[in-house]
């Protein structure tokens, strides 16, 4: 038994080794096995999976992950394609259950005047029936940050 389990974890890391582990991620794994070789990446990977210090690490920006400011504009961008339909109708109303979220990832308290808002920017968020995620949300960025900035506790540079 012994030796069957040796010879899967080696072929498992002689494969790992040819596929190109590349980065383990940020979190403490990344920290402690700063080597880009293919065992330190796994030995990476697995401490950054047992110690839960990745989630951590990308929630605040600690652990050589990105910043919480890039998260939440990646977060927008991922939400709003995931649910484009949804938000392109909830913001031409002004209300609905994607503003309320839209407001919370930006940390505003008041999601009636969130959707007041956009609602009135609803041509420059959506300038086109085929405008893209990246659009939209780029858009969404921008009326948040010229409009609701001293309103919202995110920060929106």
């Amino acid at each position: 038994m012994k030796r069957i389990l040796g010879v899967i974890a080696l072929s498992t890391l002689s494969v790992s080794a040819f596929a190109g582990y590349g980065a383990a991620g940020c979190g403490l794994g990344s920290l402690v096995f700063q080597d880009k070789g293919a065992v330190q990446q796994i030995l990476a990977a697995t401490t950054n999976g047992t110690s839960g210090s990745q989630t951590f690490g990308i929630t605040t920006g600690t652990s050589n992950c990105d910043s919480p400011a890039l998260l939440k504009t990646s977060k927008i961008e991922s939400f709003v394609e995931a649910n484009m339909v949804a938000v392109n109708n909830d913001i031409a109303k002004g209300s609905g259950d994607t503003i309320s979220s839209i407001s919370n990832v930006y940390g505003c308290k008041d999601s009636k005047k969130v959707g007041s808002t956009l609602q009135k920017n609803y041509k420059t968020i959506f300038p086109s029936n085929t405008a893209s995620a990246k659009d939209v949300s780029a858009n969404l960025e921008n009326v948040m940050r010229s409009d609701l900035s001293s309103t919202c506790t995110a920060s929106l540079k």
